[in-house]
């Protein structure tokens, strides 16, 4: 949870040098609307949020999880389900209040009653209903989330019956994220529902305020139907691209909170703001050409398998990270279902066998292209430096911020260096690994992996699931289909005399829906 105590005399709040926050609809020319501006929140009654993460689209059917579900989406939706942040493996009520399993491919969902959304249409089964078959008709980036569930049925005004192809542990915290969240159907044809979301989340976007690629302005949803969000503040999302910029906007006073890399971290905490961490995502190499498609060498697990011996983890890990990161193997940590405690340290630092096995491939050197976010320059010239010592040219490509994704679903790079969230392999399957996922872009098949998979996504036996994931993903590490160098954190940086709770979410960014503002004394607001 974010708590923000607001005390007075703390930092006086600066105006952005590109223009002033209140007027940033007249300084731009980017985008033209004829919208009616929504309320002004006091700007003593607004948190300042800055994001590397640009808004993609407000269309969450055709929208990816992540920080732009996480950052934008929820903010202006609700899901039939919400996101627990504590655990991967269950679902907290959303707009659904309730569920039961009549049997293992059958799902019924009690409904919320006097939801409404923004436009005054009123949420129910039909409703409900009518956006998870426009979901599964435009099959957006994360309809692979969803797959067991074939058809919605109606039960009654405020019951939906789910019916699946087989039983599926994970739909249920699946439809929290964008494939869950409830869009008015009025809205469906909408040519601007990319621009102007309609839904019935705490906040409405108000979007004549508001500038792509700059800032975007929230304001509270005063028919929302949670109590608990009365006192919502305002929300303003900087989208700030530079690590660098973000920090220096935080102690300039431009912005309260923000997202930061382990560069920033410790200049941050220097200065007296405090950083809330969590080990989120995994750090390396997600081999997409894995049968040498594009790139002939990387078609041989033994050149795969020198690209794990030749890189020092812990000296990246203290370098680079600053301490911000742990060496690893494998995708999951421990705790996780498929953790495997022998995989740990599979990959040693051994330059020289790292030579022996591409000896051994009979390849004297090879290149190939990755790309890469402006942020993790630092982290991939590192590895640049040690694929180097050994006769590997690793070529880094800076692409621009938000492209990561969609570059990992096509083919024109071999390897992808998208920093995946430590979700449980139910999902991680489906969207990485299988052939059918859409960050396997080559369409790479290995039947033992389909197998093991499947046995344990439709089982609800847990010692088979824990079973057949260790085997799972010591094929995964093995066999180099993932090369994981770190597992790192995740990292936010905020005014501790300002805030309290902070705590990061799941998708790199704060728990935005937990942001509350306590009021100034009356003394202090007089002033």
């Amino acid at each position: 949870m974010i708590s923000l105590d607001l005390l007075p005399g703390r930092r006086a709040v600066r105006t952005f040098a590109v223009c002033g926050v209140l007027s940033l609809a007249a300084c731009s020319q980017r985008e033209t609307v004829d919208a009616p501006a929504l309320p002004v929140a006091d700007a003593g009654q607004t948190v300042r949020f800055g994001t590397p993460s640009p808004m993609v689209t407000f269309d969450p059917h055709v929208a990816d999880t992540g920080p732009q579900f996480s950052t934008y989406l929820t903010l202006v939706y609700d899901g039939l389900t919400s996101i627990n942040p504590d655990s991967l493996s269950e679902a907290l009520p959303g707009l659904a209040t309730s569920w039961t399993w009549p049997d293992e491919h059958t799902i019924d969902l009690t409904l919320r009653r006097g939801v409404r959304f923004i436009d005054g249409e009123r949420f129910d089964a039909h409703v409900a209903k009518a956006n998870l078959d426009r979901l599964m008709e435009l099959k957006g980036p994360r309809i692979n989330t969803v797959a067991s569930m074939y058809a919605a049925e109606v039960l009654d005004p405020f019951t939906l019956r789910l019916h699946l192809h087989f039983p599926d542990p994970r739909l249920l915290p699946n439809l929290g994220g964008s494939p869950g969240l409830m869009v008015s159907p009025a809205a469906f044809d909408n040519e601007d529902l990319d621009l102007n979301p309609v839904g019935t989340g705490p906040w409405r976007y108000d979007r004549a305020r508001s500038v792509l690629g700059e800032v975007l302005h929230f304001v509270p949803n005063p028919d929302y139907f949670d109590p608990a969000f009365r006192d919502a503040p305002a929300v303003d999302v900087h989208e700030l691209t530079n690590n660098r910029a973000r920090l220096n906007a935080l102690i300039s006073g431009q912005i309260d909170i923000a997202v930061v890399g382990p560069t920033e971290a410790a200049p941050a905490r220097d200065r007296g703001f405090a950083v809330s961490q969590r080990a989120n995502r995994w750090f390396g190499l997600t081999i997409l050409d894995r049968s040498g498609d594009l790139v002939p060498e990387m078609g041989d697990p033994r050149v795969r398998q020198a690209l794990g011996f030749a890189v020092d983890r812990q000296a990246i890990a203290d370098a680079v990270y600053f301490g911000y990161a742990r060496p690893t193997s494998q995708p999951m940590r421990p705790g996780h279902i498929g953790h495997d405690p022998e995989l740990e340290g599979f990959f040693s630092y051994d330059p020289g066998r790292a030579r022996a096995l591409l000896d051994e491939a009979g390849i004297d050197t090879f290149a190939f292209t990755v790309p890469v976010t402006a942020s993790s320059i630092p982290q991939y010239e590192a590895v640049q430096a040690y694929l180097r010592r050994v006769g590997i040219d690793m070529r880094i490509e800076v692409i621009e911020n938000g492209s990561i994704a969609a570059l990992a679903r096509s083919r024109d790079y071999p390897v992808n260096t998208i920093g995946y969230p430590n979700f449980d392999p139910d999902s991680r399957h489906p969207a990485i690994w299988s052939v059918t996922a859409g960050f396997n872009p080559f369409g790479y098949e290995d039947e033992r992996l389909e197998r093991l998979a499947a046995e344990a996504i439709e089982s609800l036996d847990a010692d088979l699931r824990h079973r057949n994931y260790r085997e799972y993903f010591n094929i995964v590490v093995k066999d180099v289909l993932t090369l994981v160098y770190l597992q790192i954190d995740d990292l936010v940086v905020y005014d501790a005399n300002k805030l309290t709770g902070v705590r990061v979410g799941r998708f790199i960014d704060p728990l935005m829906r937990d942001i509350r503002l306590r009021s100034l004394p009356v003394a202090a607001a007089a002033r």
